[in-house]
């Protein structure tokens, strides 16, 4: 094996003749790798493998789903692990185990965690196996191996469930680089890396359908319409100037949901025309940026819910608990589609036009490096209330409103 890194493709009849694969992650988080094998082919001799010659902990990622309907809950996230691994409580099967140690009873309880028949009470806790909890998005919200393991069996058409264990030297450290390439050839086991993962999903997810220039009051934009292929929804990409330019800052980005009656009309309810053209502003004094137009009106809820909420707030009620009278949450916008476009993009260190924390948060969960550059509009007095509301209530940093 002249060179151990596989394709994507490649890496879909690995897991699906049952064979193990080494998941490695890049620079930017721990730049490791994990042995990993698709749960349901899991056998005795696997574990055996993994203990004698990984070394690190054997885990097994699933879905939140499925760790919901076994009821083990995820550790309590004050105390955050390093790069926010999410463990679960460890468990052993109930019944056809003796003390949960050995390579039997570490198989016997990974098939039980995936066997659509197990019920909770059929685990004990804690144990010998560590389930851990993938987002939800996968490696489109989190680029870890959890995610990239689920992602990969998914992906291979298996239950989404895979057991990972960290590889580790001689000296029981991490193994990187040379020294883990060396150990790929050594077993004869293929090299996959969380990106490949993360960017088959996201060509899974989004396509570009149409380009073209948009010439505007602020700048000429090449603006391409990218089709989300899971909702059949559009998002617009206006892209301003050379994004990769060497020695230059991190390009200006502004996630903007859409909005019918402030962007088109003109509504003084919000601010939304008002960010939206300092943003293109600001992208156009710069030279170099991007705008995301995204199909979340009135922050995710649709159109007409949003005139429904409005009728609420002339009644008196604020914006978050008119959305909560209709059944809606206070925002119901996910980034993902967001996500796979700026990966798309190339863009890997931005500086967002945003006072949500929420859309920093976004980004960093899903790997891209994010300063927050603010995005701050005169307040009116048909809008005070709203941005009010934002700030208190949402946490959005507005230093422009008193009291």
């Amino acid at each position: 094996m002249n060179t151990p890194f596989i394709s994507v493709r490649d890496a879909i009849d690995v897991v699906r003749q049952g064979n193990m694969i080494l998941i490695c992650d890049d620079e930017s988080r721990e730049n490791e790798a994990d042995l990993c094998i698709a749960a349901q082919f899991v056998t005795p001799e696997v574990i055996t493998f993994m203990m004698r010659n990984a070394c690190g902990l054997i885990c097994v990622a699933l879905t939140g789903q499925r760790l919901d309907t076994l009821q083990l809950p995820v550790f309590d996230q004050s105390d955050q692990p390093l790069q926010g691994t999410a463990f679960t409580l460890s468990v052993d099967a109930r019944h056809g185990t003796t003390t949960g140690i050995s390579a039997h009873d570490r198989a016997r309880t990974i098939r039980v965690l995936v066997d659509p028949a197990t019920r909770p009470e059929d685990l004990a806790r804690p144990g010998h196996i560590f389930p851990l909890r993938a987002a939800t998005q996968g490696t489109l919200e989190r680029r870890g191996h959890t995610e990239a393991s689920v992602d990969l069996m998914s992906i291979a058409g298996l239950e989404a469930a895979a057991v990972i264990c960290e590889v580790l030297n001689e000296h029981g450290e991490p193994a990187r680089g040379e020294e883990l390439h060396r150990l790929a050839q050594q077993w004869n086991i293929p090299v996959l890396t969380v990106e490949a993962i993360a960017s088959y999903r996201r060509q899974q997810l989004v396509s570009p359908v149409a380009s073209t220039r948009l010439p505007t009051p602020f700048a000429t934009f090449q603006v391409t319409d990218y089709l989300e292929h899971r909702t059949g929804q559009h998002t617009l990409a206006l892209v301003l100037g050379d994004l990769h330019a060497p020695d230059a800052e991190p390009p200006l980005v502004r996630l903007h949901s859409s909005c019918l009656t402030g962007d088109i009309f003109g509504s003084q309810r919000c601010d939304c025309q008002a960010q939206l053209h300092a943003a293109m502003q600001a992208i156009a004094d710069e030279g170099r940026g991007v705008l995301l137009y995204l199909p979340q009106e009135g922050r995710g809820i649709g159109l007409m819910a949003k005139l429904q909420a409005y009728a609420l707030q002339d009644q008196g009620h604020d914006t978050i608990t008119a959305n909560e009278r209709l059944g809606y949450p206070a925002d119901a916008r996910d980034y993902t589609s967001a996500l796979a476009i700026l990966h798309t993009l190339g863009a890997k260190r931005v500086r967002l036009l945003t006072n949500n924390p929420q859309k920093l948060q976004a980004l960093a969960q899903g790997g891209i490096e994010v300063e927050r550059v603010a995005l701050e509009t005169t307040p009116t007095p048909h809008n005070i209330t709203y941005l009010t509301t934002k700030q208190q209530r949402m946490g959005h940093a507005l230093t422009m409103l008193h009291g």
